[in-house]
């Protein structure tokens, strides 16, 4: 069986929303997200072959994003773009009410505290030794993300760029 020598490493570079209207019922709203992917391996190349990703407030999905299948050489990295564009929660899991006006809330003080995680299948590759077929998870945990005044526009409230927490398994 063959071992990766590390994991991928997750870099969540930006999150802006626009248009975030929050009401009783649903929630419409648009996204850009930045991220970079890392491969610190020496002797590993990394195909990755689905790449699932949501943005989540509490447990409740607000934005779920895919990215097409890419290739990732030695330590190479390669920055994403993802820009998502919803209106209410069509083909994403029913909110709860109360999530919704907490959020609203949140949004009305300044601040709304989300998260983002994303789960890719992946198979590693090293030369003529073989291959070995992965899933991999991040998570990026405590993003607040900041308000402007009955805008409906937000980013979030860092320091920089933030390394997502990761995890790698046998699939």
């Amino acid at each position: 069986m063959l071992t990766p020598t590390q994991t991928p490493k997750i870099q969540l570079d930006s999150l802006f929303v626009s248009k975030l209207n929050v009401s009783n019922t649903s929630l419409g709203a648009s996204w850009d997200v930045a991220f970079t992917i890392d491969n610190p391996n020496l002797v590993s190349w990394v195909h990755f072959d689905q790449i699932e990703g949501s943005i989540l407030y509490k447990d409740s999905p607000l934005a779920i994003y895919f990215v097409e299948p890419f290739d990732l050489g030695l330590k190479e990295q390669r920055m994403m773009h993802v820009k998502i564009s919803m209106t209410g929660l069509q083909n994403q899991p029913a909110m709860k009410v109360s999530d919704l006006e907490e959020m609203n809330r949140q949004r009305e003080d300044g601040a709304v505290s989300m998260k983002m995680e994303m789960f890719a299948w992946a198979t590693y590759k090293k030369g003529w030794w073989g291959t070995q077929d992965v899933m991999f998870e991040a998570h990026c945990l405590g993003l607040r993300i900041g308000f402007l005044p009955k805008v409906g526009f937000g980013s979030r409230i860092s320091g920089g760029p933030m390394t997502c927490s990761t995890g790698l398994y046998d699939s």
